[in-house]
């Protein structure tokens, strides 16, 4: 989480890229301008309430303020700029993957995709939300609680994450599965 300045800096930015003034953005969340210009300022962290209160005003997603790194609304991945991801398995070794997505204020979709050889094996954590994983080259085995499943290219499999799971490559050569997880709260299409 940023620090109260960082959290001011955003806010302050926000107000100036929208032409606000104090009174404006005050007028329009239900708070005093000294207050916001206190949190502008980093003299205070404003409450959960407070910085909801504000965003709305600004028209803003309350994430925004309180993300690590300020996440564009839209983010796009290129295919050369994706992130080189070492995931661990249950042997102390890691296997391959490439970080799809980058995220967006208040996010809940992670996709990755898995690229690796046989026997290469993946046991996430378990985890509240929901999780998918579409093999697209060779084969894998998904083990859920005590079911197995082994899928073969455009075989999908969904199923709730805290659930025990792990995932194995079976095929000669190349592996590739794409793996979505779906953090609680999101939206149904």
């Amino acid at each position: 989480m940023p620090s109260a300045a960082e959290v001011g800096r955003r806010l302050k930015e926000v107000r100036r890229e929208k032409a606000m003034t104090l009174k404006q953005v005050a007028d329009s969340s239900g708070m005093s301008p000294t207050h916001i210009s206190e949190i502008e300022r980093g003299k205070t962290s404003p409450t959960v309430g407070a910085l909801r209160k504000i965003a709305h005003a600004l028209g803003k997603d309350t994430a925004f303020f309180v993300e690590d790194r300020p996440l564009p609304r839209v983010s796009v991945v290129k295919k050369e700029d994706r992130e080189d991801l070492l995931l661990p398995s249950a042997d102390e070794t890691f296997v391959n993957a490439k970080g799809l997505t980058n995220g967006i204020p208040a996010g809940r979709v992670t996709a990755v995709l898995i690229e690796d050889k046989k026997g290469a094996a993946l046991t996430p954590d378990n985890k509240e939300g929901e999780e998918a994983l579409i093999v697209l080259q060779g084969a894998a085995t998904v083990t859920v609680g005590k079911e197995s499943f082994d899928l073969e290219p455009g075989d999908c499999l969904h199923y709730a994450a805290r659930s025990k799971h792990s995932l194995t490559f079976t095929a000669e050569g190349k592996n590739r599965a794409l793996w979505v997880r779906v953090k609680p709260g999101a939206i149904r299409w």
